[in-house]
């Protein structure tokens, strides 16, 4: 499948090469592709908005603020879109709307999909690194497109899937970084997740 990231940094990076190890046909997004591509050699690298024209799917892995600037410069409707980003400020202040729904807001006929986006960058592509079961969550308000990106997620290895729901979930899903946060620092480094046991 032909897939877009955009976003070169750690996240973007582990994600676009954990895709192509799949097999996935994919090019990554930056805005400054020369830089990039020394970087990331192994990958191809475009623009964002050559990145996210090459994708039947993209792949959100900028930051709040930078994806809603970004996003508008990219034809992405009609395509799945999974969104892994968090707002910068989200550690700071509240969150007065959920990046995910403000993406689907800016942009109603793309099919997005929140998930990964409280996981750290190496185990979004090798959950089975933590040598325990633990859990990712997932939302949409499109069901075929969360069925869709489910099974991607079982082909980077991922088990205990959580379907949260419609989008409405995005403001759970996004408050979880303070969280996520205080945990990396109380443990030395992100190399941990969350579970959801159940009975």
């Amino acid at each position: 499948m032909k897939i877009g990231v955009l976003g070169t940094g750690q996240v973007g990076s582990a994600v676009g090469g954990k895709l192509a190890g799949l097999g996935h046909d994919v090019m990554m997004g930056s805005r400054d592709p020369q830089a990039a591509s020394r970087k990331l050699p192994q990958l191809r690298v475009g623009t964002q908005a050559e990145a996210a024209a090459h994708g039947a799917w993209v792949v959100n892995a900028l930051p709040g603020e930078a994806a809603l600037v970004a996003l508008r410069t990219c034809e992405i409707d009609g395509k799945i879109l999974i969104d892994i980003g968090n707002y910068d400020s989200a550690v700071d202040q509240p969150i007065v709307e959920p990046l995910g729904q403000a993406i689907q807001r800016e942009h109603p006929k793309v099919r997005l999909v929140k998930t990964l986006n409280s996981v750290s960058a190496h185990l979004m592509v090798d959950p089975a690194a933590l040598g325990k079961r633990h859990s990712v969550f997932i939302a949409s308000n499109d069901e075929a497109a969360k069925r869709e990106v489910t099974s991607l997620l079982q082909s980077m290895g991922w088990q205990d899937i959580v379907d949260l729901g419609d989008l409405g979930a995005c403001r759970a899903m996004e408050q979880l970084i303070p969280l996520w946060m205080s945990l990396e620092s109380k443990l030395g480094g992100p190399h941990f997740n969350l579970a959801v046991v159940r009975d």
